[in-house]
């Protein structure tokens, strides 16, 4: 039986008094109920009073109150010979959100619906001279292409999320000295977009966003995580019963900043904070690429280093498993700590998983306590070019439909 979604394009009238009340009295209700159907956790009412624990009476109220602001809407499930279930969804009118994904040189725009699905995207080329003027007028006329394609406004736009490579302050949502990014420390994202949208812009560091979006893409639910990103630079994201930690900050999860033991690694002066011997300094695509170039090898980039590792150059595979052993260093300390079951390598240097990925093993089964990694888990992600994307997704979703962004309409 073929089904759709009950249509909500009405102009509704304003809150009656009782469903003024009801709204603004069950707010954190209605987010949370909004939150599990548009990340597909909840399809039914009865799903939803199993996970909230809330009465199937305050959850059949509090859907009302939804489905009549259009932001959710309702739909036959097939027959089962008996009476067809109601099914929940996402209402496709009740707006989009827009997820930036900042990179070295580029950046990939898209935007997607509450049910964190990607209606359309487009890249944003630039250079890391431009300055950050230049990439966030193309961002913005990048984004309103594509709503134009979309047949949106922008005041269908319910959030924005941006991911960059860097530091960010938790309180101003500014990047605070991104190595990648010159001239970026400081900017304020937000202002480029408050002459077309009121949307909230939120500004996260990419490691935290890809590391939401592996937790999210993942079939089976895994609520300790530690994600790592090694390309350029190096970043970790954690994830601690579900959520991102950010730490008091926005700080956590600077692995790049952990100095390593030993004398071979004081004359590496690290371009975020000035130490010597940090991790970062030691292990990104550029530390990789010269030690090649000092072995006699042609590699400019990171991507001429992961090019000769999958040709099986020996100096290549010796250094990527060297810079695994290294990342193994700190996250069997980060594995004593935090106790996560899951660690996941992403990033460019991912594709080399077989060394990349002996390397870490070998020292973190070796160093941590055996206690910590008698269920540990130690792989690579399989969807590393959307995970920027999808965490940007998810936060600006999370942002839309939380009590404060439900105000918009209620």
């Amino acid at each position: 039986m073929t089904s759709t979604f009950a249509g909500s394009g009405e102009t509704l009238p304003p809150f009656s008094r009782d469903e003024d009340h009801l709204a603004r009295a069950g707010l954190r209700d209605l987010s949370e109920l909004a939150t599990l159907v548009a990340t597909g956790r909840a399809s039914s009412k009865s799903d939803l009073a199993r996970l909230t624990g809330l009465s199937r009476t305050t959850v059949s109220k509090r859907l009302d109150v939804l489905v009549r602001r259009g932001l959710l809407s309702t739909r036959l499930g097939d027959s089962t010979g008996g009476r067809p279930a109601v099914e929940l969804g996402i209402d496709p009118a009740a707006g989009v959100v827009a997820a930036v994904d900042v990179v070295a040189a580029h950046c990939r725009v898209g935007v997607l619906d509450l049910g964190v699905r990607l209606l359309a995207d487009a890249y944003v080329d630039f250079t890391p001279d431009d300055g950050p003027e230049p990439v966030m007028a193309g961002i913005l006329t990048c984004l309103e292409d594509l709503l134009t394609g979309l047949g949106r406004r922008w005041s269908d736009m319910r959030a924005i999320c941006i991911g960059i490579p860097g530091q960010v302050d938790a309180e101003t949502a500014q990047p605070i000295r991104p190595v990648m990014l010159p001239g970026w420390e400081g900017v304020k994202p937000q202002e480029t977009f408050s002459g077309v949208c009121e949307a909230p812009v939120l500004v996260d560091n990419d490691a935290n966003l890809m590391a939401l979006g592996e937790y999210r893409a993942r079939a089976e639910p895994v609520d300790q995580m530690v994600f790592v990103k090694v390309g350029s630079g190096l970043g970790c994201g954690i994830i601690s019963n579900g959520t991102v930690h950010r730490g008091a900050d926005g700080i956590s999860g600077e692995l790049a900043h952990v100095r390593l033991r030993g004398t071979d690694y004081e004359d590496l002066l690290c371009g975020g904070c000035g130490n010597s011997g940090c991790l970062g300094a030691v292990v990104n695509g550029p530390a990789i690429a010269a030690r090649l170039r000092a072995d006699g090898l042609r590699a400019e980039t990171k991507w001429d280093a992961i090019r000769l590792a999958q040709q099986g150059e020996p100096h290549a595979l010796r250094a990527v498993r060297e810079a695994g052993e290294r990342i193994g260093e700190v996250l069997a300390a980060m594995v004593c700590f935090h106790n996560p079951e899951l660690i996941v390598i992403g990033g460019a240097f991912a594709i080399l998983q077989d060394d990349l990925l002996a390397g870490i093993r070998s020292v973190v089964y070796e160093r941590a306590l055996a206690q910590a990694t008698r269920r540990i888990r130690i792989e690579t992600t399989t969807r590393n070019a959307d995970l920027g994307m999808l965490g940007a997704g998810c936060l600006a979703v999370e942002r839309a439909l939380s009590p404060a962004g439900l105000v918009t309409w209620l």
